[in-house]
């Protein structure tokens, strides 16, 4: 049996963490074992899931808690786990927390992967520390992996990596009119309502306050339409309240984490990013799966057209510039299925875990 470890600070429902859930979903059980290192005490609903299925889920103290205990308790768990472990695969936004690659390295982990899954980093501390960490990590780590083209420059520089796709299980995400018919019908939206969607972290890179800028114009000229949003984070209570300044409460509807993501893009009819800066946003891939036309900011890398219903608007245009393009955009629009796209793009969970077993289970 080949064990893998897999690093990350969270385990919640997010981009990151639900690639690595998927990976955990696919494996051969019968040949790999899989268990999370996490600095986080929270638990999740992934978290409670992977116990269920027989993984572990080891725990460190966060580094902005305190960075002597943090790097304590990673050189005590390496020190007593490390030859239990074929390889470790760290996924993270930035390499300002590489130190559990080291000790991987320190205490002999065969395979040491490095996974980026951004393309910056908030504060110029946090982007110094990471260039700085750049070189150190060439040293540490045998396998370079990027989730895009502009995460692996930001993580990587000019060095070969390997880009992995975000793969999804993509029935799950597949258009299907029954079930957004059930989802409208059970959140009471209107058939004849437009239903502008987002999902992702409330968080100030995610840029919320201009996606309520933006929905507050476009419900002048498209009074039925409703903005839903899902996620949790540090700034939802702010967005709550900004709603309430816009006089949005009926209008936005603010779901918090959710389980039934898959369902809920059905009950969409279009997906909305305005995002400052993003890796390879996984929540785009499942959105362009359930067949929506997505309006994104030009900051996010454009490897992420894996259909041609991706359109981009710039971040210096005001909200009445991107209420134009998300007009222009629904106009005429037909909703289909998107499978076969995804799937011939190389979109899919089964090819990324075979690709991964390959390399966890090299000598």
């Amino acid at each position: 049996m080949i064990k893998v470890l897999f690093i990350s600070q969270y385990l919640n429902r997010n981009g990151t963490e639900s690639f690595m859930m998927n990976v955990f979903r696919g494996i051969d059980r019968k040949r790999f074992h899989v268990d999370f290192l996490l600095y986080s005490w929270q638990e999740t609903d992934y978290s409670k899931e992977v116990e269920m299925a027989g993984g572990v889920v080891y725990r460190v103290p966060c580094r902005k808690e305190s960075l002597i205990k943090w790097n304590l308790s990673l050189n005590r768990f390496f020190k007593i786990h490390a030859t239990e472990y074929h390889a470790v695969h760290f996924c993270g936004n930035s390499l300002t927390s590489i130190a559990p690659i080291y000790y991987a390295y320190k205490y002999g982990v065969p395979v040491r992967i490095v996974h980026a899954h951004n393309s910056s980093a908030r504060g110029f501390h946090n982007r110094l520390l990471h260039l700085l960490k750049r070189q150190y990590v060439y040293s540490l780590a045998t396998h370079f992996f990027a989730c895009s083209t502009l995460a692996a420059r930001w993580f990587f520089g000019d060095k070969d990596v390997v880009i992995i796709h975000n793969g999804i299980e993509v029935a799950r995400f597949s258009y299907d009119v029954e079930t957004r018919r059930l989802y409208r019908e059970k959140m009471g939206i209107e058939e004849d309502e437009v239903v502008i969607g987002h999902v992702g972290r409330f968080v100030e890179e995610k840029n919320h306050v201009f996606m309520i800028e933006v929905f507050a114009q476009y419900v002048q000229q498209c009074p039925k339409a409703k903005l839903m949003l899902i996620g949790v984070g540090p700034l939802f209570s702010e967005i709550k309240e900004l709603v309430v300044r816009f006089n949005l409460q009926e209008r936005v509807m603010l779901l918090g984490e959710r389980s039934d993501v898959a369902g809920l893009m059905q009950a969409m009819d279009a997906f909305l990013m305005p995002s400052l800066f993003e890796g390879f946003p996984f929540v785009l891939i499942e959105a362009q799966a359930a067949g929506l036309p997505c309006l994104i900011a030009d900051t996010i890398n454009r490897d992420i057209c894996i259909t041609d219903n991706v359109h981009f608007a710039s971040l210096s245009e005001d909200s009445i510039g991107w209420v134009e393009k998300l007009d222009g955009m629904l106009m005429g629009y037909k909703r289909k299925k998107e499978d076969c796209v995804i799937a011939s793009k190389g979109y899919v969970i089964q090819e990324t875990v075979q690709y991964l077993q390959k390399v966890y289970g090299e000598e």
